[in-house]
């Protein structure tokens, strides 16, 4: 399946050819093994964190993800913190498979109600014929009410093989997460954005909504999403459902939101494809 772009003038393929070659082993290598690590060690040194496993469908590429992702907070003093989040999984596009990852990490100052930070993130999607990538930076912020998040984050960022062959994109995108009680947490977010790929520009939307709760009794919980990306004006769009289960340390929902950053701004691979 192919999403064509009339204003971009360019299409993306959806469906996939597993990679098993030596040389295609060693690209995968490094970001592998730095998620791997980041996720391994962080219940022995993070403050606050989770490891989980999702599924996503998008009907809009025919596309299903099984996924392993987790983030970890470190505290190095009591105003300034880091976070480190990612994702490994498997995309099946139409019958074949192909290995997505993505890494995130964030540098914060935290003033108690409120933080504010910088934000680093790399993704790679291992396919037949073109491997799309992407690579942004950003700034975000963060402020707590009693029972409401309202955050915020921009991220400026290039992509090869994602609607084009290269890209430059940016996006505005505004979090809203209401904490029903200290382990039920439903949230909101509405993004606006651009792409360039050096002939023609075009403007995105995106919008998404979700939900997590954590049982009483043990430190697991469940969540569910959905999620919706499109170009202005033009027939490119893409949505999908997520559905998971996360093992927690750090204490409630609440407590593990509030050391870092619940909501990390998608690449361009997450919004396109909507795992």
């Amino acid at each position: 399946m192919r999403f064509a772009n009339p204003a971009l003038g360019s299409s993306l393929r959806a469906d996939f050819t597993p990679i098993n070659k030596g040389e295609d082993m060693l690209k995968k290598l490094t970001p592998i093994t730095a998620i791997a690590m980041a996720l391994m060690a962080a219940p022995a040194m993070a403050q606050t964190g989770h490891v989980g496993l999702s599924y996503s469908t998008n009907d809009d590429a025919d596309i299903e993800a099984i996924t392993i992702e987790g983030a970890s907070t470190f505290a190095f003093s009591p105003s300034i913190g880091a976070q480190v989040d990612g994702s490994f999984g498997s995309v099946d596009g139409g019958g074949d498979d192909a290995t997505a990852w993505d890494l995130n990490g964030h540098l914060f100052y935290n003033a108690g109600a409120w933080r504010v930070g910088g934000l680093f993130g790399t993704a790679g999607l291992d396919t037949d014929g073109g491997e799309p990538s992407a690579t942004h930076w950003g700034v975000e912020g963060v402020y707590w009410f009693e029972r409401v998040a309202l955050s915020a984050s921009v991220i400026w960022g290039e992509g090869d093989y994602v609607i084009s062959p290269s890209l430059d994109y940016s996006n505005y995108d505004f979090n809203a997460d209401f904490y029903a009680t200290d382990n039920f947490v439903i949230g909101a977010t509405y993004g606006v954005g651009t792409i360039d790929n050096g002939g023609s520009e075009a403007d995105t939307t995106s919008y998404s909504i979700d939900a997590e709760w954590q049982l009483s009794s043990m430190p697991i919980s469940l969540l569910a999403g959905f999620q919706h990306w499109e170009i202005d004006g033009i027939p490119v769009e893409s949505e999908g459902w997520t559905v998971g289960a996360r093992w927690n340390w750090g204490g409630t929902l609440a407590e593990r939101d509030r050391a870092g950053f619940r909501n990390t701004a998608p690449n361009i691979l997450e919004r396109f494809f909507a795992y």
